[in-house]
């Protein structure tokens, strides 16, 4: 299972470009291509004209909901919402995508990569057959985990884009030899079933909605990496459990209510307490559940107590340390390896410098060859970059990650965030960093915005997902533009504190 998780992010492009990702999807197994053309009496340039004036797509392509793009301009965002696939169907299915290819009276491709472990890519074609007839195709194929998953819907879907797709190119051919010509005025209107649609269907897509974050998100997963050594995911940064003798070390109890659901856990499959815990860094969503274990022992990097009880940013809360300092560690290293044991086995913490934050602590399992990042490595995601003044430097960073990599070549990594992951999963996220800090700083050195950098930089090719944060009442993501702005104020010394 690990070494499959790991060749799925085996690339090692610093900057994937489309055709790699397309050489990807054509030699990925996942799904068969789903295709279609259809040949209609209208001309080329005609349909070309009426296809690419997206927000009319509702009135011809009955697959189509609604359209905010008018026009379909290469690089830029495609924004717009699927009907269900049966009418007494109970969903819409929002979209964004990225236009990748605009090739005049020809094709048009987007592709879409923001679901976690999911990569697709659509591209209507078009190609004249002689006199006033045109050949109108529509082209599909799906990869990635996330897609294996959940194919089961996804392949109807696509099926059902394509047959209305063609359909629609069919009533095209309908109107034009009516009228002469298709454009708004001789399009029916359907904007009238979008309101009612959105009306009835508003409550169910709320709700799934929180069931996507939730399953994304929250949901914990278990992994068992060896006899008595557990990887939990899900509702904050990665967990590690480990059971010796009469004990349990555990490793970033995360925050509420996915601590307590880790508690649970514990407490009814493992049974033993918890006497030891690590603090990686101090973040919220890896330090807040320490107070469910008012017995333990907690183990730091001496920044950390410092930090949370100084630092109020988005990541941590002065006065919430302030009413539960039982979960404070106590425990205070400095930048020397340090050795303790659960049972007989032998636990190594190890301060990799200054790296994610001034406090990192990485923990390896000698017996198991297990490493455990904190966040120095977010395996799949855009990372969140802490911008004051005791948070990420840069290259320290990355020199710490390959450091990982390099010595301990054979080992698996539970990361702060994402899978399980090899040393060159670790290697890419070094790469990603570098050829994100590289970037931004060469524009930065030029004289530019932080806005004209956000435009300029385009992350796309790393096929990275986003990732959410909550906290103090307020839900913020980790994106590519994020990651682009975080990365420029540090260049420029704007550090938030």
């Amino acid at each position: 299972m690990i070494a499959a998780r790991a060749a799925l992010r085996g690339r090692k492009n610093p900057a994937m470009s489309d055709k790699s990702k397309e050489r990807m999807l054509a030699e990925s197994t996942d799904v068969s291509l789903v295709e279609g053309t259809v040949d209609v009496e209208v001309p080329l340039s005609t349909l070309w004209k009426a296809f690419t004036r997206a927000d009319l797509w509702p009135h011809w392509n009955r697959c189509m909901l609604w359209v905010r793009n008018r026009d379909l301009v290469q690089g830029k965002q495609l924004l717009w919402a699927f009907r269900p696939i049966r009418r007494w169907y109970p969903y819409i299915l929002p979209a964004i995508a990225k236009i990748v290819e605009v090739r005049d009276e020809d094709r048009v491709t987007w592709e879409i990569t923001v679901l976690p472990g999911f990569y697709t890519r659509h591209t209507y074609h078009m190609k004249k057959l002689g006199g006033a007839r045109t050949r109108f195709g529509s082209w599909e194929r799906a990869t990635g985990r996330g897609f294996r998953l959940t194919k089961w819907f996804w392949i109807p879907h696509f099926v059902f884009v394509k047959d209305r797709s063609l359909e629609g190119a069919r009533f095209l051919e309908e109107v034009y030899l009516r009228e002469g010509k298709i454009d708004e005025s001789t399009l029916p209107k359907r904007y009238g079933g979008l309101v009612k649609s959105l009306l009835f269907l508003l409550p169910v897509f709320g709700a799934s909605a929180l069931w996507w974050f939730y399953d994304s998100y929250l949901r914990q997963s278990v992994i068992e990496l060896g006899p008595g050594v557990y990887a939990v995911f899900g509702g904050g940064g990665n967990s590690l459990v480990v059971s010796g003798g009469e004990e349990v070390l555990l490793v970033d109890p995360k925050f509420s209510p996915a601590s307590r659901w880790l508690h649970d856990w514990i407490s009814h499959n493992i049974g033993l307490p918890v006497k030891t815990i690590v603090s990686t860094h101090y973040h919220y969503d890896h330090t807040e559940g320490n107070v469910l274990y008012p017995e333990a022992q907690i183990f730091a990097h001496e920044d950390v107590p410092h930090l949370m009880l100084t630092r109020d940013n988005e990541f941590n809360s002065t006065r919430w340390w302030g009413k539960n300092r039982h979960g404070v560690p106590t425990e205070k290293l400095d930048g020397e390896d340090h050795h303790i044991t659960v049972g007989d086995q032998e636990v190594m913490l190890v301060h990799p410098g200054r790296a994610h934050t001034s406090g990192d602590l990485v923990l390896h399992l000698p017996e198991h060859n297990i490493v455990a990042t904190g966040d120095l490595v977010f395996n799949g995601y855009y990372p969140f970059l802490d911008r004051g003044e005791w948070g990420a430097s840069f290259p320290e960073l990355i020199e710490a990650i390959r450091n990982l990599a390099d010595k301990y070549p054979e080992a698996v990594f539970l990361p702060g965030h994402g899978s399980l992951a090899r040393a060159e999963d670790l290697r890419r996220h070094a790469d990603y960093l570098e050829f994100l800090y590289e970037s931004v700083n060469r524009l930065y050195g030029t004289g530019l915005s932080e806005e004209e950098a956000v435009r300029k930089v385009n992350l796309s090719g790393w096929n990275l997902s986003i990732l959410p944060t909550f906290h103090g009442g307020k839900l913020s993501w980790a994106t590519a533009k994020k990651n682009v702005r975080w990365v420029y104020q540090i260049s420029k010394g704007q550090r938030s504190v």
